[in-house]
């Protein structure tokens, strides 16, 4: 059973995944979403996307656009830079997205539409596949990340991942949540474990992963290919190393290893030099703030430092906020997982 860090826009790019890997690093990262007719303008900015680190070999690039051509030119500027895999995102439901014709708009269009995309996609894949010049052995994986759909039918959804799978994908992650359904309401793996069951491909689950308790309950009840943790890990970036003290093995946890101790103050100034070190200036303070928005969960005060570093102008001020706050509070900078 894989563990893997989720894509998560403006969040899960390559100074975050530093910082997951300096305790344990999954067994596959998804980048942040990509939009792939930005990312062939060649724009400023697009460099920083394409950024690999900590270990490219384990890079899965997330891919949203409107429109197939753009997602096609897009494949090969991506895998130049490293990565295993090619992932289509017909999941985003943010009204931003969708109303361009991305994200879960893939799964309201006409059936032969989306099929068109996939098939574009997956010819660009074995195209950059048989490529000797790709340092990697084995061939590129093709993915799809989606939702259960508008409402809630079993049937409409195994038609539409049969579809994927006939035109060349080779894995499907599901958030089991339908378009309009927030995260206040829990998931229906019941729908992941049919999923992995009735498809030919392996089958991950994505949402409501947040301990290793949820972890083994879930995978015991709702069997799948692997586990996609995407909040919990920007809230706990150790959470793989927490999450591995119980790899599920026949339906039986492993023996836990020991314990550890984080630092919360250090583990927050490794991201802002992992930050300064990843991204252009003019992604510090909007990076930083989707970070910490999940992170300051961990303190005892987390409402009034999260306000406070939030409300900050730059990365300094963050800092000696969170100083102070640990001044304050110094019981919160230690924790044992």
């Amino acid at each position: 059973m894989n563990l893997i860090s989720a894509p998560m826009a403006a969040i899960t790019h390559s100074a975050f995944r530093r910082l997951i890997a300096c305790f344990k690093e999954p067994d596959e990262y998804f980048s942040e979403m990509i939009h792939a007719p930005s990312a062939i303008s060649g724009g400023g900015f697009e460099k920083w996307y394409f950024r690999a680190n900590p270990s490219p070999e384990k890079l899965v690039w997330q891919i949203t656009s409107p429109e197939e051509d753009a997602a096609d030119a897009c494949v090969p500027i991506l895998l130049q830079y490293g990565g295993f895999g090619i992932d289509l995102n017909m999941g985003c439901c943010a009204p931003q997205i969708v109303n361009t014709g991305a994200g879960f708009a893939w799964m309201k269009k006409p059936l032969s539409q989306t099929a068109s995309l996939v098939s574009k996609v997956k010819k660009a894949v074995l195209l950059c596949d048989g490529q000797k010049s790709r340092p990697q052995t084995e061939s590129i994986r093709l993915s799809v990340k989606l939702r259960l759909g508008e409402e809630e039918n079993y049937d409409k959804l195994l038609s539409f991942c049969k579809m994927l799978v006939s035109e060349g994908v080779d894995l499907i992650t599901l958030h089991p949540r339908t378009q309009k359904q927030k995260y206040s309401r829990p998931c229906k793996h019941e729908y992941t474990a049919r999923l992995a069951a009735d498809l030919s491909v392996p089958v991950y689950g994505n949402g409501d992963i947040n301990s290793l308790e949820i972890l083994e309950k879930t995978g015991s009840k709702y069997p799948c290919s692997g586990w996609m943790i995407g909040r919990a890990a920007v809230q706990k970036p150790w959470i793989f190393y927490e999450l591995s003290k119980g790899h599920l093995k026949n339906g039986a946890a492993a023996g836990r290893e020991e314990k550890i101790e984080i630092d919360l103050l250090k583990t927050a100034e490794l991201f802002l030099s992992f930050l300064q070190e990843e991204q252009p200036q003019e992604f510090y303070l909007t990076r930083a703030q989707r970070f910490f928005a999940f992170f300051c969960d961990n303190f005892s005060f987390a409402h009034h430092i999260k306000s406070k570093i939030l409300n900050c102008k730059n990365l300094d001020d963050m800092l000696l906020n969170l100083r102070a706050y640990f001044e304050e509070v110094p019981q919160d900078r230690l924790i044992r997982v």
